[in-house]
């Protein structure tokens, strides 16, 4: 299978733009209702680093459970997993406060792959919360909470994959790309 043609319908499900129109509009009003809230979403939305703060948010909880995961299956440290998983957790909320911010300022097709994003990670923190609360300190950890936490890392893995898919893809501008392309010494530059 072709990732891209996996990519390439989500992108033409037009069947997510009615919810993704209902949800963007909810999140600009709520936004955008006084120069409180407007300052609020700017700040969130990274203006004050001129860079989006999703992608830097979103390491935390990816390393925590990227690496509770090592713990779990390699390492074998029942409570060090468990306190990453909570760690991961923590942190999700202002990645996702942050990614959706971002979302609701995307194009149509942005939108939709966003939705899929979206819900993928959803299954992927649902699936961390869910093996978090089957862990018990005392304990060595039951099947099933291993098994959710590989279910939790693959479904953010997706996720990921699709977020990229955003960045990379959908959001491509050449005139951007091409006035950021570093400037080369001509004294560096070897030729082959």
């Amino acid at each position: 299978m072709n990732i891209g043609n996996l990519f390439r319908r989500i992108e033409s499900a037009d069947q997510l733009d009615g919810p993704s129109t209902g949800l963007q509009r909810r999140i600009l009003d709520a936004t955008s209702r006084s120069p409180a809230t407007r300052k609020v979403a700017s700040i969130l939305r990274g203006s004050p680093v001129e860079h989006p703060l999703h992608p830097a948010l979103v390491a935390v909880p990816i390393g925590a459970w990227t690496a509770s995961v090592v713990f779990d299956y390699v390492v074998r440290d029942p409570k060090t997993v468990r306190n990453l998983i909570l760690l991961g957790l923590v942190t999700t909320p202002p990645a996702l406060i942050t990614g959706w911010l971002d979302w609701s300022e995307r194009d149509t097709i942005a939108r939709r792959v966003g939705l899929v994003h979206a819900a993928s990670n959803a299954v992927g923190i649902d699936a961390f919360l869910v093996s978090y609360f089957l862990r018990s300190n005392d304990s060595p950890p039951a099947l099933l909470a291993r098994l959710l936490s590989l279910v939790g890392l693959s479904a953010i893995g997706v996720g990921g994959a699709l977020g990229g898919h955003i960045v990379f893809r959908l959001m491509d501008d050449l005139d951007t790309e091409a006035a950021s392309a570093p400037v080369l010494d001509p004294a560096l530059n070897v030729v082959n």
